[in-house]
């Protein structure tokens, strides 16, 4: 199956995904739990800096449930898919599949949540993901922070640390948003990322750009750095 054939086919069923688990979400307000999905198409796949589709476009999308267990506090659980390129060494497709809990201490958000990321015709390199976040309002700012850590299936471990920050253009639906994060461990060595970027988002849709750069080098199969100096942007729908 050709790349393109792969990306249609995993857009299809993410979309029909999506929209089947996003209808019961008009009904919220009679249900004990909510759930929210979303379908973004992009001209390139770039995880903490580094490009895991080849430099190629990617079609993404997820499927969420949560349901609140107390005040401030909710328990949620879903599944995140992106196509990928098997040029890059991640196989064809991507699948995450995910739970936690999230909530609220004062005036911060808390986020805690396990994942299990799949690559679908690769070997060895499946990993299990340990993730805790930190947000809150600082003036016109939302300012965030977070620690992940990775198990890999393959043997060996890595530690990822970011901080990043959004700035909301009064109602316009526009924002700029900013990331700096740090990877050490057996797939990177010190290895930092940084971005910067402008989105808009209008009730269901959402559109925007990201500049995003690291330290380091790594090829792709055209030759290029896929850890390099690139703009990757996006348009897509959430539910």
């Amino acid at each position: 199956m050709t790349r393109w054939k792969q990306a249609v086919f995993a857009g299809i069923a993410i979309a029909a995904a999506t929209t089947g688990f996003a209808a019961p979400a008009l009904a919220d307000d009679e249900l004990p739990f909510t759930f929210n999905g979303g379908v973004t198409f992009l001209n390139d796949y770039r995880l903490r800096g580094a490009s895991l589709s080849d430099t190629q476009p990617v079609i993404q999308g997820s499927v969420e449930a949560g349901v609140p267990l107390a005040e401030n506090v909710s328990a949620f659980a879903g599944i995140w898919a992106s196509s990928l390129d098997k040029d890059a060494g991640a196989g064809a497709m991507e699948t995450d599949l995910y739970a936690g809990l999230r909530g609220k201490l004062g005036g911060v958000n808390v986020r805690a949540r396990y994942l299990r990321l799949v690559f679908h015709d690769a070997k060895n390199i499946d990993f299990d993901q340990y993730e805790i976040g930190l947000s809150a309002p600082a003036g016109p700012f939302k300012l965030g922070l977070g620690s992940v850590h990775d198990e890999y299936n393959g043997g060996g471990h890595s530690t990822y640390v970011y901080t990043n920050a959004s700035l909301p253009i009064s109602d316009s639906g526009f924002a700029v948003k900013g990331l700096v994060g740090y990877e050490d461990g057996s797939r990177w060595n010190d290895k930092v990322n940084w971005s910067l970027g402008l989105s808009y988002a209008k009730g269901h849709f959402l559109v925007g750009a990201d500049y995003i750069d690291t330290n380091k080098y790594a090829p792709a199969s055209n030759g290029d750095n896929r850890a390099g100096a690139t703009v990757v942007a996006y348009i897509g729908a959430r539910f």
